[in-house]
């Protein structure tokens, strides 16, 4: 991850959002021109590669690799020259807890309600019935608006949000480009067209939440 993204966690997110998982491949394959390099290094190399930035389903995002718990085996299959391990390992992921307060960065809204970055993960959707209540889509704006007594409170984009953990999704995998058009953001359809194999849902309604400045008065 930049350095750049962590900046804008705090430390107490930091030790709230994250958890610690053990896992194990049967099968991790180090090629015959990494062979030459101590094992530990190579099998530490290939964990990295095939775990770090990956959503594992029902599980969570892998952040980083926490340790190497053991390592066995060392096949090489004739004719191929790979040898292949048995590798068990811990890893830290992010799998914020529901009810979780996390602070970010409001990206994008539309219709269907808000898309908030977090630095690291950006699959974070406020749908529109979390929002403050009374809130409206202001179409000539393209924001939402929380209609506060006289007072209409724009959700303008780029400003720092306050939103509470509510559950997270792991979507299958559109078979198609068109299945994944006709997805909603729940569904794992992201508002670049891409999928994303882990949504967060968030809520903005309480007090405290929502944008950070409405409550620095």
């Amino acid at each position: 991850l930049e350095p750049s993204a962590w900046a804008r966690v705090s430390p107490e997110a930091i030790l709230a959002m994250f958890q610690i998982s053990r896992l194990e491949d049967a099968n991790v394959k180090i090629l015959p021109e990494n062979l030459g390099k101590p094992r530990l290094e190579a099998i530490t190399q290939e964990i990295e590669s095939l775990y770090i930035d990956k959503v594992i389903k029902d599980l969570g995002l892998v952040i980083t690799l926490y340790e190497i718990v053991s390592i066995e085996g060392g096949t090489v299959y004739p004719g191929e020259g790979s040898a292949h391990f048995k590798v068990e390992f811990r890893v830290v992921v992010f799998r914020p807890f529901v009810g979780e307060i996390i602070e970010g960065t409001l990206k994008k809204a539309d219709k269907t309600g808000l898309y908030v970055d977090i630095g690291f993960f950006s699959d974070i959707f406020v749908p529109e019935h979390l929002m403050q209540e009374p809130s409206v889509f202001d179409e000539d704006e393209q924001l939402w608006v929380w209609m506060y007594e006289d007072a209409k409170m724009f959700m303008d984009l780029e400003e720092p949000v306050r939103i509470r953990i509510q559950g997270i999704k792991f979507p299958d995998q559109p078979r198609t480009s068109d299945e994944l058009v006709g997805r909603t953001a729940l569904e794992g359809a992201t508002p670049d067209g891409t999928f994303a194999p882990m949504v967060v849902m968030a809520d903005i309604n309480a007090d405290g939440l929502g944008l950070i400045s409405w409550w620095k008065q």
